[in-house]
C-alpha cells in the first residue's frame, strides 16, 4: 500500500543523509528523486539520493577512481545503489539523459550550500518553451498518426491491429498533454500523481485516467473519435491548429466514420 502521508524531515535515513553532505565541504548540495520524492511511499521504496559535488571534487574522483562512502552513519544499513554523485556542470539539460528528465522533475533538494544545486535542479524541472513548442507539434503528429491507424483498423475488422495502434497514441497523447505544459511525461507508475497537473486544460484527473486505461485496454473506435475532437480542439486553441491541417482532411474523414 502506497503511504501519501510520508515526510520525508521526519525520516531519520534523510537526516542522516543530510548531515553527511554539510559535513563534507566537496558536497554542495544533496537531492531526492524517486518515489520518496513525491511521497509516494511503498514498503520496498529505497532511497535515490544524489550528492551534488564540486566538478573538481568529481574530477578528482574519477581519476582516483574512488568515492567518499555514503550512508555509513546509518544503522542498520541501507541498500546504497541508488546513491551516486554529480556535478553542476554534467546537471546541464544538453547533457542529461532524456530518460532521467522525469526523475530531476520530481526531485527535492534537500540541502543546499551555495544555492547552486536548487539552480541547476530547477532548470531541469521543465522543457524551455521552444522545445515544448516543438516537441507538441511533433507527439500531436503522431498521436493523430495513431487515431488514424487505430480507426483505419477497426473499420477494416482488424480488432488487434486497432487495439495496438490506440495504445500506441496513448502514449503520444500523454506525451504531448504534458508538454502543453511544459512538463516530462511522468513515469507510468507514478502517473497517477501527476494527472491534476493536466487539470487546466479542461481534464479531471479521474476523467484522464479513465480514458487512458479505455485507450490502452479497448481502443474502442467511437469512444477515440470522441477524445480526439476534444483533443482537436484544445491544440488549435493553443496554437499548434496547423499540425492538424497538414492532415489535409484526413483526420477530418476518420472522425466522421460511424462504428457499431
Amino acid at each position: 500500500m502506497i503511504n501519501t502521508v510520508y515526510d520525508v524531515y521526519s525520516d531519520r535515513i534523510i537526516q542522516a543523509l543530510i548531515a553527511e553532505a554539510a559535513a563534507d565541504p566537496d558536497v554542495l548540495g544533496l537531492v531526492l528523486t524517486g518515489s520518496r520524492a513525491i511521497g509516494a511511499v511503498v514498503p520496498e521504496s529505497d532511497y535515490d539520493v544524489i550528492f551534488v559535488v564540486t566538478d573538481e571534487a568529481l574530477a578528482r574522483y574519477a581519476e582516483t577512481h574512488t568515492t567518499p562512502p555514503r550512508g555509513t552513519t546509518i544503522t542498520p544499513p541501507i541498500p546504497k545503489a541508488d546513491i551516486w554523485h554529480d556535478s553542476p556542470g554534467n546537471l546541464q539539460l544538453a547533457r542529461v539523459e532524456s530518460w532521467m528528465l522525469t526523475a530531476y522533475a520530481e526531485s527535492r533538494v534537500l540541502y543546499d550550500r551555495t544555492g547552486e544545486t536548487t539552480r541547476v535542479i530547477d532548470a531541469l524541472r521543465q522543457m524551455s518553451a521552444e522545445q515544448a513548442q516543438r516537441e507538441v507539434a511533433n507527439w500531436y503528429d503522431d498521436y493523430l498518426n495513431g487515431l488514424y491507424r487505430s480507426l483505419k483498423a477497426w473499420r477494416r475488422g482488424n480488432e488487434f491491429g486497432a487495439r495496438m495502434e490506440a495504445a500506441g497514441a496513448a502514449e503520444s497523447l500523454l506525451r504531448l498533454l504534458f508538454g502543453l505544459e511544459r512538463e516530462w511525461q511522468p513515469y507510468s507508475g507514478r502517473l497517477i500523481f501527476h494527472l491534476h497537473k493536466l487539470e487546466p486544460q479542461g481534464w479531471r484527473s479521474d476523467e484522464l485516467r479513465d480514458i487512458l486505461l479505455d485507450l490502452i485496454s479497448s481502443g474502442d473506435p467511437r469512444q477515440q473519435q470522441v477524445v480526439a475532437r476534444r483533443v482537436v480542439a484544445l491544440l488549435r486553441e493553443r496554437g499548434f491548429g496547423h499540425v492538424y491541417d497538414t492532415w489535409e482532411g484526413e483526420i477530418d474523414e476518420v472522425l466522421a466514420w460511424r462504428f457499431p
